[in-house]
């Protein structure tokens, strides 16, 4: 009888320290720090800048023309008109290079249907248009292109107020609308197919 308690006696101790044994191990494992997983170095994140930009396999090219250019091609082969007009200090007019005019979709679109002129609103020397000559008199050449500097006459003809801005134009090339502001791919296209389909009076 004796035998028999010392026996289970020793088997509850037994069990006792294995029991205590895979708990501290559990201890162990529940307390070891996490690990970090970093990233390579030669990995960085994406900016908002980068994302904005269109894939390499999806860029397009408009056929940017001067006025002088587009008064004789309406001579031969009327068309709509789109008119970019931009500053050089102006951060949006070069997203809208870089993001908007670069976008295959509305390259193609232009260049088969519109004429495209991009038109620098602090341009120095005149300009012929529709029989007028418009000029910048006011152009500081110790400013330069880099910095705020006189609106050439053209501009304010437009009724371009902010930078950038496009301007359409009827096969006439007389005033559609104006369109201020920076405009994405899916934001301009709609605007193009509507001045293309668009029925003008007169």
């Amino acid at each position: 009888m004796k035998n028999k308690i010392v026996l289970a006696v020793l088997c509850l101790f037994a069990l006792g320290t294995f029991f205590s044994c895979k708990q501290g191990n559990a201890e162990k494992i529940e307390n070891k720090p996490a690990v970090k997983t970093v990233a390579p170095t030669n990995q960085r994140p994406i900016s908002n800048r980068q994302q904005m930009q269109p894939n390499k396999g999806e860029q397009g090219k408009i056929d940017w023309i001067s006025f002088e250019e587009l008064q004789k091609k309406q001579k031969k082969q009327p068309r709509r008109v789109m008119v970019d007009v931009y500053t050089e200090w102006c951060g949006p007019c070069k997203m809208m290079d870089r993001m908007t005019f670069a976008n295959k979709d509305v390259a193609d679109y232009v260049n088969t249907n519109f004429y495209a002129v991009k038109f620098n609103a602090q341009h120095e020397t005149p300009i012929n248009f529709k029989g007028k000559k418009f000029a910048n008199p006011n152009y500081d050449k110790a400013k330069g292109q880099k910095r705020r500097n006189a609106t050439h006459q053209l501009s304010s003809a437009f009724g371009v107020r902010a930078f950038p801005t496009i301007v359409f134009m009827d096969e006439q090339l007389n005033l559609i609308q104006q369109a201020p502001g920076f405009k994405q791919p899916q934001q301009l296209m709609p605007m193009l197919q509507q001045i293309k389909d668009a029925k003008l009076k007169g």
